[in-house]
């Protein structure tokens, strides 16, 4: 009590300065309220702050309109202790104005960040297991509705839960029940949906919204898909980079998209891939690839969650108690470690090799799995009810087994339950390395070649035939996933997905390129059973 009435007593002078903040927990977003005189020009006005920790961080803040006469800063501490503050603007009576913001101690854990090449960590370095689930028209529900979907996801363990911002929402409301989300412990995923034509209007707009969000426990998502708006990719990097620039807590940021966002990722802005579909052929093969983590919004069903899962994926939608089921099993491995494994049959798998092997069997069947040589605790789960089966301990190398029954499909989980319980104690996040393979790109060592599209010339309306054939068999090459993309490079679109898999058509979009005729290129990426990378690489001309 005594250090908390010296704490108010030092801050005393700045608090009776100041409109808003008076203290506030470390990670709470507060408002500093600032009003304008009559003789001001509100139309013109504007105002930053640069915050100081007692830490000598510093962060930048926007002010944004709070009224015909009002400016107001939205801050977030991050650490506990006495801010420092000052302002800069245009107003001649608010320019290098100086107060200060008390911040006390909490529990929460701080914002999101990325870790570990293909995982997330909160600010107090502890690994985050990212679930979420969409909540549409947010704003535009009856109040007692939206707390009620916030506390039913809340039971169901979601840690976020995804909405959309669109120009004309109420954005006083909106800040609120993203207040209320934080509240309940979620972060919230916010997308940028709708945004204005006019590139002077939607960089005003998208600097408003940054001013009076960035304060809070969020994500970003500059566009709600990528490949279905003109020009998707430019308009994702004018608003990402906006965004930037803009939000002082460099919180994650993404585009949402119907198949893959990774077309973005060279343009700089960019730290979370996002998928739309579960389909192993990109996921799997994408994640080889790329060092950002991925989340996927395509996943609808429990099939598709664990097989985003063993694409190295998190879910980014769902519903139903497998969600819950799913995120209680994870919660009990090192999922922030988690790779994909290629070394099984009978099932798709991932791993922290030399700890904890989970492997999903889509449809039951004798599984083999590789493992380092010790002894493992042996367990199957049932991914519909969370209802665990004990198997017998192994000791070995090369595990064989079969699900407690047929009917449905299975997960397993192989792992050293005591190692386990010791790294909790020895390592603060992460044990090892992630490996990063360098894909295979010399023809001669590629034991894959393209059969199909032949010729120079691909037309949009007449969809070819793509074919992969396996020049030399091996046990590496039993089972494949392969991923074709399609680019025309001058006109900076990015590649689009045409196929998946060893054979099959062609599916081109038209918004590819921007004139016809066009050079395209197409690549393939291939992933062999052992998980090596291979690419392939064609040119053709595309005409309509």
């Amino acid at each position: 009590m005594i250090a908390a009435w010296l704490f108010l007593m030092m801050i005393a002078p700045a608090l009776r300065a100041q409109q808003g903040c008076v203290t506030v927990p470390a990670w709470s977003a507060c408002d500093i309220i600032v009003n304008l005189t009559p003789q001001e020009d509100s139309a013109r006005a504007e105002l930053h702050a640069e915050f100081r920790s007692p830490k000598h961080k510093t962060y930048l803040i926007h002010a944004f309109r709070g009224g015909d006469r009002r400016l107001v800063l939205r801050f977030s501490p991050t650490e506990s202790g006495v801010w420092d503050y000052k302002f800069t603007s245009n107003v001649a009576r608010l320019d290098e104005g100086t107060g200060q913001v008390g911040a006390t101690e909490s529990g929460a854990p701080g914002f999101v960040r990325n870790a570990n090449v293909h995982h997330f960590v909160t600010e107090n370095r502890q690994p985050h297991l990212w679930m979420a689930s969409a909540l549409d028209r947010f704003t535009a529900m009856p109040r007692p509705e939206f707390d009620n979907a916030v506390a039913q996801r809340t039971a169901e363990k979601f840690t976020h839960i995804r909405v959309s911002l669109t120009p004309g929402i109420d954005l006083v409301e909106a800040a609120e029940r993203v207040r209320s989300i934080n509240a309940k412990g979620m972060t919230a995923d916010l997308v940028l949906s709708s945004l204005p034509a006019e590139t002077p209007e939607r960089e005003r707009w998208v600097s408003d919204i940054v001013a009076r969000f960035s304060a809070f426990n969020i994500t970003w998502a500059t566009v709600n898909a990528l490949e279905e708006i003109p020009h998707g990719r430019a308009v994702a990097k004018q608003v990402g980079q906006w965004i930037q620039k803009l939000d002082a807590y460099n919180h994650p940021r993404t585009a949402m998209a119907s198949v893959t966002s990774a077309p973005t990722i060279g343009d700089g802005w960019v730290n979370i891939r996002t998928y739309g579909t579960t389909n192993s052929d990109i996921g799997a093969v994408e994640h080889q690839l790329y060092q950002l983590p991925g989340v996927n919004t395509g996943v609808q069903s429990r099939a598709d969650l664990w097989n985003a899962t063993m694409n190295g994926q998190y879910p980014a939608s769902g519903s139903g108690p497998h969600m819950k089921i799913w995120f209680e099993f994870l919660s009990q491995s090192r999922y922030w470690e988690l790779e994909p494994y290629f070394d099984v049959d009978g099932g798709r798998a991932v791993a922290l090799e030399d700890v904890e092997y989970i492997v999903y069997l889509e449809k039951p069947q004798l599984v083999e799995l590789t493992v380092e040589k010790h002894g493992y605790d042996v367990l199957w789960m049932n991914p519909a009810t969370g209802e665990i089966v004990k198997g017998k301990e192994y000791n070995g190398e090369h595990f064989t087994g079969e699900p407690p029954d047929k009917t449905h499909d299975w997960v397993l989980r192989v792992s050293r339950e005591g190692r386990k319980e010791g790294m909790l104690k020895s390592y603060k996040f992460d044990s090892r390395r992630i490996p990063i393979q360098e894909v295979e790109q010399n023809p001669l060592r590629v034991p894959f070649e393209i059969v199909e599209p032949d010729g120079t010339e691909l037309s949009l309306s007449k969809p070819a035939k793509f074919q992969l054939k396996i020049k030399r068999d091996s046990r590496a090459t039993r089972s494949l996933l392969a991923e074709w993309m399609g680019e025309v490079t001058v006109d900076g679109e990015g590649y689009r997905v045409a196929g998946t898999g060893k054979e099959g058509t062609l599916n081109i979009p038209n918004s590819i390129a921007n004139k016809f005729p066009a050079v395209l290129s197409l690549r393939v990426t291939i992933l062999n059973a052992n998980g090596k990378a291979y690419t392939l690489d064609r040119v053709y001309k595309l005409v309509p």
